[in-house]
């Protein structure tokens, strides 16, 4: 029978191995932790802040011109206003979006089942995708930002009132790293009734306005704000 063959190994080399691998081990936890430690010391020093936008002057001489409160006719606004609605206003291209969340009786327009529609705000501005089923009172809009999404201030200030400006540039606020320059993108909610602006910047979350409810959801290019028809019940 043929015996089998073994390794008789000193004492000392078993041991030595032993403390290799223990330091190797060691030093490979440690090396972990220690990026672990800069990791979290990195973000400890990324101090956020919230960013407001300085208030500016109006170059608008007649208030009547003003794209929110007056009468201008490239606004929409007049016609909008006859609505109990919420929409989307993209300042930059100056485009008002209707949610549709209730039945519009006063256009003649077909209230039944669901509709749908795309449209953009010109070259380098936002696109709109939006479901509306107005007979249970509810609206779905995605937003994709586009290229020129930041809100431009010099604009603004041409076409709206002194009174509409500040409404504006105060639902303006970000939310950033702490010395970098505020960038707001040029988009708010509005309340055809009131006239009351509202923030879509991405640090808010729901509204309730009056009668609705609206929640907002970011997404990787844009957001998704989801509006709802929910009076209060008595």
């Amino acid at each position: 029978m043929q015996k089998g063959k073994y390794y008789r190994m000193r004492k000392e080399l078993v041991w030595g191995a032993g403390i290799l691998a223990a330091l190797l081990l060691f030093f490979t936890a440690f090396g972990k932790m220690k990026d672990t430690a800069d990791m979290l010391q990195q973000e400890e020093f990324t101090s956020m802040e919230y960013k407001e936008l300085p208030a500016v002057q109006s170059e608008l001489s007649d208030s009547e011109g003003c794209y929110l409160c007056g009468t201008a006719k490239e606004s929409l606004m007049g016609y909008f206003r006859q609505f109990d609605d919420l929409g989307i206003i993209s300042v930059n291209q100056w485009y008002v979006l209707d949610f549709g969340i209730l039945p519009h009786e006063e256009d003649g327009a077909d209230t039944s089942g669901t509709r749908t529609a795309m449209t953009g705000t010109g070259e380098g501005g936002d696109f709109f995708s939006s479901t509306q089923t107005p007979s249970r009172g509810i609206s779905k809009v995605k937003v994709s930002y586009g290229e020129d999404s930041i809100l431009d201030v010099e604009k603004a200030k041409t076409i709206l009132c002194q009174d509409c400006l500040d409404k504006l540039l105060a639902v303006m606020e970000t939310y950033g790293p702490e010395g970098e320059e505020p960038k707001p993108r040029d988009l708010c909610l509005v309340d055809f009734q009131t006239l009351e602006l509202y923030s879509l910047q991405e640090q808010h979350a729901s509204y309730y306005i009056r009668d609705y409810y609206v929640r907002l959801d970011q997404t990787e290019d844009g957001m998704e704000v989801e509006a709802v028809y929910a009076p209060e019940r008595k």
